[in-house]
């Protein structure tokens, strides 16, 4: 497989049968999460991606479940900026996440009673307005429990068991008394389930739960103390960084990391305390220089630390004091899952976790079932984008409302692609790497030495001093073949 999954394009050849809707010279961005009957065709992971001076696109991406995946250029916009739309339509996406606030219509809806279920069990408004397709009774079923479910949903299919059924997975799952136990009933979540935590006891325990999951298959664990099944649902359901709020980014200084921190940073209806943590500092450095400016005209506090410089007792303390009552949000932006149980701990009431760096499905971390179930803390993630989003960041570069050039920090052509590679794995460089597959020969180039690369180059540069449409035509005549 030919990889480059973030990648803008120009026709030199259009195909028979399609003169009338695409001409050659016209650019596009390929929307990479592309889609056919359901099925995900990833460019660069599922169809050959961007990494070859040429590249054949086929019906996959004309005609996929959202139209066509390839979305109109203007050529006011350098090359070398819309590739990195993509990834920030990524970003924005991870704070759009469409959360469902009820049970699912015509779902499969399932209940778990264990060894520690209590007492009656409520409907509640939502769930008796509920119309799900299915329902699954099992484990310590209380008495007249299923008559109550069989006269709320008569149209639903109704099994009472020992056990859910191997197999089977549920839209809307309500694990009662289970003590913590999460990690057993996951083989049971469905894609974007709504795990319902019902604990009437306290719960101090750690459960270990699949939170790659949670990024890439939509799991969403809420909770409720009080016996209602639709309380669960009307808690803390957000994906938006907290108003006001303190907010914590791991690895915020990254690639994709100082994106995050920057729309943190400059939205109006953003944190009012941030605190970066990132083990390089350069890296710190670097969003430093670049986001202080506008966390000052904001008013937000805002800290930069670097771990790896103190022991692991003065930085939990540094977070203490940073938040004592716990953070709002935590942007996880490190794909290590051990991390995830290690700064869970620092959420407070109602706190939000937004694991947005990819941790594969199957890799587990502990949480506290307790604090979902009796202190509102959330995890939520996201994978991709829709290429309604990626027009959407199109529109904002275009308004002016974002900048997408701070994050570009180096170039360079196909012949360098693998030290490129070695690069971005060695963080050589404060953010995002450009190749130019048609230029073969350019040398890779971080963004404050690229007027070496051209005489005058610097008097193409925008009035802020950054890369313009001007600058990629002068590397252009240079270096393209």
């Amino acid at each position: 497989m030919i990889p480059g999954h973030e990648a803008v394009m120009s026709i030199v050849k259009v195909g028979e049968g399609l003169e009338d809707k695409f001409q050659v010279g016209q650019r596009f961005i390929i929307q990479a999460d592309i889609y056919v009957n359901g099925k995900g065709y990833a460019y660069g992971y599922a169809l050959n991606g961007g990494m070859a001076q040429y590249s054949i696109l086929g019906q996959e991406v004309l005609n996929g479940d959202e139209g066509c995946y390839l979305l109109p250029l203007s050529d006011k916009m350098p090359s070398a900026i819309a590739a990195l739309l993509e990834p920030w339509t990524c970003v924005f996406a991870a704070y759009h996440i469409g959360l469902r606030s009820a049970p699912l219509d015509g779902g499969k809806m399932g209940f778990m009673f264990g060894a520690k279920a209590q007492g009656n069990y409520e409907f509640g408004d939502l769930l008796s307005k509920a119309a799900p397709a299915e329902v699954v009774l099992a484990g310590a079923v209380p008495a007249g429990f299923a008559e109550k479910v069989g006269a709320a949903f008569p149209k639903a299919k109704l099994t009472v068991s020992e056990s859910f059924p191997e197999g089977m997975t549920f839209d809307d799952i309500f694990l009662c008394g289970i003590g913590g136990d999460v990690h057993s009933y996951q083989p049971f979540f469905g894609l974007n389930a709504r795990v319902n935590l019902m604990e009437k006891e306290a719960i101090s325990g750690l459960s270990s739960v699949d939170v790659g999951s949670i990024h890439y298959q939509g799991w969403f664990f809420q909770g409720s103390a009080d016996g209602n099944f639709s309380s669960a649902y009307g808690r803390n359901v957000r994906t938006s960084l907290k108003k006001g709020g303190t907010c914590w980014l791991p690895g915020g200084a990254g690639a994709m990391g100082q994106m995050h921190t920057q729309l943190a940073v400059t939205n109006p209806d953003g944190p009012s305390k941030i605190i970066v943590s990132d083990m390089d500092d350069t890296r710190l450095a670097n969003v430093d220089q670049l986001l202080r400016p506008a966390a000052e005209a904001r008013g937000v506090e805002f800290k930069l630390v670097n771990p790896s410089k103190m022991s692991p007792a003065e930085f939990d303390a540094l977070l203490d004091e940073f938040a004592p009552e716990g953070f709002d949000d935590i942007v996880m932006l490190v794909p290590v899952a051990p991390l995830v149980s290690a700064y869970a701990k620092f959420l407070g009431k109602d706190g939000l976790m937004n694991i947005f760096a990819g941790i594969p499905a199957g890799k587990e971390a502990t949480l506290c079932c307790g604090a979902i179930a009796n202190g509102g803390a959330r995890f939520i993630g996201s994978s991709g984008s829709k290429t309604q989003d990626l027009r959407n960041t199109i529109k904002f570069v275009q308004e002016g409302i974002l900048k997408p050039v701070s994050a570009l920090a180096a170039i360079g052509g196909m012949n360098v692609l693998k030290e490129g590679l070695e690069a971005v794995a060695a963080a050589k460089f404060p953010g995002k790497t450009v190749i130019f597959p048609n230029c073969p020969d350019m040398p890779l180039t971080g963004v404050n030495d690229i007027a070496t690369l051209v005489p005058g180059l610097e008097k193409t540069f925008d009035a802020d001093g950054n890369y313009s449409v001007e600058t990629e035509k002068a590397l252009l005549a240079k270096f393209e073949k």
